[in-house]
């Protein structure tokens, strides 16, 4: 049985649940004070999120499910992460 085709429809989304994985962990990380930490977690999603797109185009398996659920891991890396970084980092103590 070749499982090849599955496993390259799966590679780009394997990029995105990475990107959503460090935007969470980069909220933990911001909740615990590890400002800088956080950061590169943030820089690292920005990696994965340019390189699925990238494979799901060179692989020709673009689909439906993967523009929503990359959509759905930017709201989190790009959104929420950042802005529990600055809020911790800098509007914590303004209330």
């Amino acid at each position: 049985m070749n499982n090849r085709p599955q496993l390259i429809y799966i590679l780009p989304n394997l990029f995105t649940a990475a990107s959503a994985f460090l935007g969470v962990i980069s909220i933990i990380a911001s909740i615990h004070g590890n400002y800088y930490t956080a950061l590169i977690y943030i820089i690292l999603s920005l990696i994965c999120d340019g390189l699925d797109g990238r494979v799901a185009r060179l692989t020709n398996s673009t689909s439906k499910f993967g523009v929503e659920f990359d959509s759905l891991a930017d709201l989190v890396a790009f959104g929420v992460a950042p802005a529990v970084l600055f809020y911790m980092a800098i509007g914590y103590d303004f209330g």
